[in-house]
């Protein structure tokens, strides 16, 4: 083996390609140390498959691979390939004819390693038995490395043998023999698993079977557990058609109640419009109660001033009091003078008497004059109350009118708009219950579907009947089946078992002339008797023993009372001298016949015993290995034909049985296609159900819809018509009004009148108050005078 380049990329110290050159003759590297002068030997070792990261001096396999220096970034992956020459086809044979021959190896990190040879991916183990073909290698010592030499030298004789092997060619040869002996034990290892596989498998036959008729009775009841289901559906089926008839009922009963709270609505809006035209009376009625309450009002307020005035009075009274307890002190003070004055008392008191005689004339004239003036006030107090009232009473009635007439107006509005917006929904109300489907045809096709659904489960009926037939008569027509199977198998093993020892191996060399041979059953062991071992002799002249044709031999016949045995057996003619030369006997005559045979002749009986003319005996109880291949012959002919007649019989019966399995076949696919029309025919009934249903569930909802939109319509109208006639009313009732204004005017005149009536009574009042209070004064100066004077008298 030739080795011509190596090409390194990645690979160690040898980051950018680079491709040695290994000429012919002697190839140096020279160089400094750590320059990579070992990396190429160990470059070399690991494309020849080396394995072990210490052998590349490095931790791991991923060493290898260039890790990086301070100017080059790490690689992913390193590629030796190593370039043999092979022009003498020195290579091992799978790749000789090739004149040039790469083996490569690449390395990715943290994936592994690839080999290839001539671009083909292998397996190391190929990698590997290719160099050791070639008697070299990763550990070739050939490959000499630091410090093997002292290795080789003190290796023992055992461990230089290898050396001896390689130089010798046969390295491969012995990695293929470890190979074949790991495969070995590997087999080995299987063949004990297999037996242990095999074990476990029967325990799992067993357990199979176990689940096979489990699993023939899980179908058994299966099929019992979809009638219980198709029938429990069917209850359902009815129980919810029940259902939908009771709730099909109430819709009814829901519609006339809807129907009749409808109408109550509509009373209702009537007696709402009926009370809403009452209002004005009432409303008048609060107006007047409006009225009466603002006269009580200011009643209250005069009652209030009334009160006020009082108070005052009182006040004054009080003052008064005070002051005339000060004037009755300050009399008391001037007591000592009241003497002194007694004089001019008495003339003052004259002159006070005069003065009160014509101040009881003013007083009456001031009474009199404040009299006129309060009947005055009240009749213009009473005037102006009056007018007061009124004008609150039509303002209260223009305001309610007013509200009337703009709530009416505003109703009017709204009922407008509503109508309206009522008239497009109405409209499209009746156009879809123009457009309603057809409830009768919903109904007819449910009635269409109920009828198929009846034929179906009749169908249905009709072929699970029919299957149950078919699967009786398939399971009647298996038990003879499986009876004549039985038959064939044990005849068939009976026939092999008898061929096998009739036709041992090499047999066909030379047929043993037994083969051609037929006997009458029961003679089996005469024959036997009579050929012996010469049975086994075949009939072909190159054998070394055989049997030959000589023709009939005419000679002597057989004693008087001996059969010749050929009466008994079929053979061929090289047998016909032997055959007719013995006579078939009874064991009783056989003794006393023997002396009578003539030379070549022989008696035998059907039991096997045997007398030759020689004087030779044999008795049926000796062995005799002929006679059993003779029973076993015909024992195997009797066989063939039973087994031809059991195959014959297998074949009708199977027939029979193919037919009864192929009309069971034809009956579950029709109970199939029966059970799946059915549930098409259920679907189609549900289907149909729920476009009825839902049918009768639109007509109902538009005719209820239409209903309640000519309800609302009708309801409408009629608040409209009565808001136009409540506005027309308020309109009319504002136009019959008096005008505001004139009762105004007339109430600013009677509340200035009232306002003068009022000043001139206080100021009447004032003068008569001020005339009763100068005439009190003199009256009780007067008084005063006269008490003083009396007590100036006194003292």
């Amino acid at each position: 083996m030739k080795f011509t380049r190596l090409r390194l990329s990645g690979f160690k110290s040898f980051v950018d390609p680079t491709e040695l050159f290994i000429e012919p003759g002697l190839t140096g590297v020279i160089g400094p140390n750590g320059c990579g002068k070992s990396n190429l030997l160990e470059a070399m070792r690991w494309v020849m498959g080396e394995n072990r990261p210490t052998s590349m001096r490095s931790s791991g396999m991923d060493d290898v691979i260039f890790n990086g220096s301070s100017s080059r970034p790490m690689r992913n992956n390193a590629e030796v390939t190593l370039v043999i020459d092979n022009t003498d086809r020195s290579a091992p044979a799978p790749y000789n004819e090739m004149e040039t021959i790469e083996v490569s190896r690449r390395i990715e990190r943290e994936v592994g390693s690839v080999y290839r040879i001539n671009g083909r991916d292998v397996r190391q183990r190929d990698v590997q038995i290719f160099f050791a073909d070639a008697s070299t290698g990763s550990a070739s010592p050939a490959l000499v490395r630091q410090g093997q030499i002292s290795i080789l030298i003190n290796q023992k004789p055992l461990a230089r043998r290898a050396i001896l092997e390689e130089a010798a060619g046969v390295g491969g040869l012995h990695q293929r023999r470890h190979e074949a002996e790991l495969r070995l034990k590997a087999a080995e290892t299987n063949m004990s698993r297999l037996d242990d596989v095999i074990a476990e498998i029967e325990t799992q036959l067993q357990g199979l079977r176990r689940q096979a008729r489990q699993a023939a009775r899980y179908r058994n009841l299966s099929g019992y557990i979809r009638k219980a289901e198709a029938l429990v559906f069917m209850l359902r089926w009815q129980s919810a058609q029940s259902i939908s008839a009771s709730s099909a009922v109430a819709l009814d009963e829901v519609a006339k109640i809807v129907a009749e709270r409808t109408e109550r609505a509509a009373a209702a809006s009537r007696a709402q419009v009926d009370a809403a035209a009452s209002l004005p009376p009432l409303r008048d009625a609060e107006a007047a109660k409006g009225a009466a309450l603002q006269r009580l009002i200011h009643e209250r307020e005069t009652l209030d001033a009334e009160e006020a005035r009082a108070r005052e009075e009182a006040q004054r009274m009080r003052q008064r009091v005070g002051q005339s307890e000060q004037d009755l002190g300050r009399e008391r003070g001037l007591e000592g003078d009241a003497q002194t004055a007694l004089s001019a008392l008495a003339t003052e008191g004259s002159t006070l008497v005069d003065a009160a005689t014509n101040a009881e004339t003013e007083l009456a004239a001031a009474e009199e004059r404040a009299r006129e003036l309060s009947e005055a006030l009240q009749e213009h107090e009473r005037q102006f109350e009056r007018l007061t009232a009124e004008l609150a009473e039509l303002n209260a009635k223009r305001s309610s009118f007013e509200r009337t007439r703009e709530n009416a107006a505003r109703e009017v509005q709204r009922l407008s708009n509503g109508l309206a917006e009522l008239a497009p929904r109405l409209e499209a109300a009746q156009s879809e219950q123009a457009n309603a489907p057809d409830i009768r045809a919903a109904e007819e096709a449910v009635e269409r579907a109920r009828a198929t659904i009846t034929e179906m489960q009749a169908l249905v009926e009709t072929a699970s009947s029919a299957k149950s037939e078919k699967s009786a008569a398939e399971a009647q027509a298996r038990e003879p089946l499986d009876d004549i199977e039985r038959r064939v198998q044990k005849l068939s093993a009976e026939a092999g078992a008898l061929t096998d020892l009739l036709r041992p191996r090499g047999s066909d060399l030379w047929p043993p002339m037994i083969d051609s041979v037929r006997v009458t059953p029961g003679y089996e062991a005469a024959l036997a008797a009579t050929l012996g071992d010469d049975l086994s002799a075949p009939l072909d002249d190159a054998a070394p023993e055989h049997w030959r044709d000589l023709g009939d031999l005419e000679g002597a016949a057989l004693p008087e009372g001996a059969t010749p045995l050929a009466q008994f057996v079929n053979a061929p003619a090289a047998l016909a001298r032997r055959l007719n030369y013995t006579g078939v006997v009874e064991r009783a005559q056989g003794v006393a016949l023997q002396s009578q045979l003539r030379a070549g002749q022989r008696l035998v009986t059907k039991e096997g015993d045997l007398w030759r003319w020689d004087g030779f005996a044999s008795s049926s109880e000796a062995p005799s290995q002929a006679a059993i291949k003779l029973e076993q012959r015909n024992r195997l002919e009797a066989v063939e034909r039973d087994l031809t007649v059991a195959k014959s019989e297998r074949a009708d019966i199977f027939a029979k049985y193919s037919a009864a399995k192929a009309e069971t076949a034809a009956a579950e696919e029709g109970l199939r296609e029966a059970d799946r029309n059915l549930r098409a025919s259920q679907s189609a009934v549900m289907s149909a159900q729920d476009t009825a249903t839902r049918v009768a569930r639109a007509v109902a909802e538009r005719a209820s819809r239409l209903a309640s939109l000519e309800a609302d319509q009708r309801r409408l109208t009629e608040t409209l018509e009565t808001a136009r006639a409540s506005e027309s009313a308020a309109s009319h009732e504002l136009a019959q009004l008096p005008d505001s204004a004139v009762l105004a005017t007339n109430l600013n005149d009677a509340r200035a009148v009232t306002l003068e009536s009022r000043a001139g009574s206080a100021e009447a009042a004032g003068a008569l108050s001020t005339l009763k209070r100068a005439t009190a004064a003199r009256n009780a100066r007067l008084a005063a005078i006269a008490d003083e004077a009396n007590r100036w008298t006194a003292r």
